[in-house]
């Protein structure tokens, strides 16, 4: 409960330590980072009717639209398009633009800036530059056209501009049926590539210590062939897979050209996230001795997680698949956590492990659920409370099976030992004497030595036995 409690602080600490920071930070921090400009914001959500770029222009310029003062970055699941209109003015860059006159020796006529919407999943995403009251430009992003089709090669949508008039007005129209979640920064296009090496430094981080775990988990399961090492492995590799996917390196590296299979894939790997989940909470708890009412009902459990899986491919609705299997997802961490309890105060041992894990992890989604749904400010890091949980639940739950696999040798060890050894005596038996006499006995006939063999009677030891019992006859042969 205390690295739960621990990991959660953190993370909702720096994430209001990112919103403060933000927005009591100088103009001039855009010169040097990419920067969220959220709660620059101002906002329009359509109710039906259908807009287009100019009439969302006119309602900007008559006042008409709500300031994003909120600083919100996630709408929830929503049907209505989603407007943004963002004001960029040059003098907001003007350190910024110096420079590049400095380093070039001549004056830039442009501003360059890069945009991005960190989020890989959106369907689509327009994006409309105004210059002057016309509009001169028109970017198509999201996951509803082919990732080859964009101008910029890059996990999340990203866009660069040369921005030339003191003012522009940059129109952002959003629709999908995913979660909505916003964020867009800008900054210089040297940011935006310390900001893109960043994200690569934490995910091959990430991945690569979730792989070597996968590895290490999987040579354990080909040495001891115990079903819980492989079902942790599934475990971990559904998580690595549907985490590949909903963060767009799959869609940026792997099916670029396949728009369905990057709408539909985030849906299907989480089922299999989810049923993995619940397997493999059966099996490392050893539930069959420990909650044993749970493991004769196993079987009814995976019955309803396919049932769900069934209707989610009969209705065919996207929106309704990931929000129903978040739900989901969020009931199977409380069942994690409650059938954890229950196995610890049946006395498992591995659930002393298995507890703080599930904490981490369930802090880490809840964390990150918060930020999305605009609850607790919004931060990179808030947003990768699911990773980050992750990482920490796979690494304990890693360090469990670890202590297993110690407990196990150990047994074996002890097993071994305890079958050379008399068990009334501890004195070694006729086995430790075949194993251990050989080796002298080569020993002695290479080097032509003279052995002996010295065999120990207790004389008259049948009538100890017939006077005082079996009992008094043991504790005779204990002394001698």
């Amino acid at each position: 409960m205390r690295a739960f409690l621990f990991f959660v602080g953190l993370v909702i600490a720096h994430s209001l330590w990112g919103g403060f920071s933000g927005a009591h930070g100088h103009e001039a921090a855009f010169e040097n980072k990419m920067q969220l400009v959220n709660h620059k914001l101002w906002m329009h959500y359509e109710d039906g009717s259908a807009l287009s770029a100019e009439a969302i222009f006119a309602k900007y310029q008559q006042n008409s639209l709500v300031k994003n003062t909120g600083r919100q970055v996630s709408y929830g699941f929503t049907s209505n398009t989603v407007w943004g209109v963002l004001e960029i003015d040059k003098n907001n860059y003007r350190g910024f633009a110096n420079s590049i006159a400095e380093q070039s020796h001549t004056l830039v006529p442009f501003l360059p800036l890069k945009i991005e919407i960190d989020n890989a999943w959106l369907d689509n995403i327009d994006v409309y530059f105004f210059e002057n009251g016309q509009r001169k430009h028109h970017v198509k992003l999201g996951d509803n056209q082919a990732h080859t089709a964009r101008l910029e090669d890059a996990r999340m949508p990203l866009l660069f501009y040369r921005f030339t008039h003191p003012k522009t007005l940059v129109i952002f129209r959003f629709a999908s049926q995913d979660p909505m979640t916003i964020p867009i920064y800008v900054g210089p296009p040297r940011a935006a590539k310390d900001k893109s090496t960043e994200n690569a430094y934490f995910y091959g981080a990430l991945y690569g210590s979730l792989i070597i775990l996968l590895l290490y988990n999987l040579v354990l399961y080909s040495y001891l062939r115990e079903q819980r090492y492989l079902l942790y492995s599934l475990y971990l590799l559904s998580f690595l897979v549907f985490n590949f996917t909903y963060t767009g390196h799959g869609f940026w590296w792997v099916w670029s050209e396949l728009v369905s299979i990057q709408q539909w894939l985030m849906p299907v790997l989480m089922f299999f996230y989810l049923f993995s989940a619940v397997r493999f909470t059966i099996e490392f708890l050893n539930t069959q001795v420990y909650l044993p009412r749970l493991y004769r009902s196993r079987k009814y459990i995976y019955g309803v997680l396919v049932g769900l899986a069934v209707i989610i491919v009969l209705i065919g609705d996207r929106s309704f698949a990931v929000m129903s299997q978040l739900v989901v997802l969020t009931s199977i961490a409380i069942w994690m956590l409650c059938i954890g309890i229950l196995a610890y105060r049946n006395g498992d041992t591995l659930a002393k492990f298995f507890l703080p894990a599930i904490l981490c992890g369930t802090g880490g989604a809840t964390v990150s659920s918060l930020a999305t749904w605009g609850l607790i400010p919004y931060s990179k890091w808030a947003f990768r409370g699911i990773e980050i949980g992750m990482v920490l639940e796979m690494s304990l739950l890693s360090i469990s099976l670890a202590f297993n696999y110690k407990q196990v040798q150990q047994a074996r060890r002890n097993a071994e030992r305890d079958a050379r050894l008399d068990p009334l005596t501890s004195l070694y038996n006729r086995r430790a004497f075949e194993d251990l006499v050989y080796p002298i006995w080569e020993l002695g006939k290479r080097s032509n030595k003279v052995m002996s063999v010295m065999l120990i009677d207790i004389d008259w030891f049948k009538g100890i036995n017939d006077k005082y019992g079996h009992d008094m006859g043991d504790k005779v042969l204990k002394k001698v």
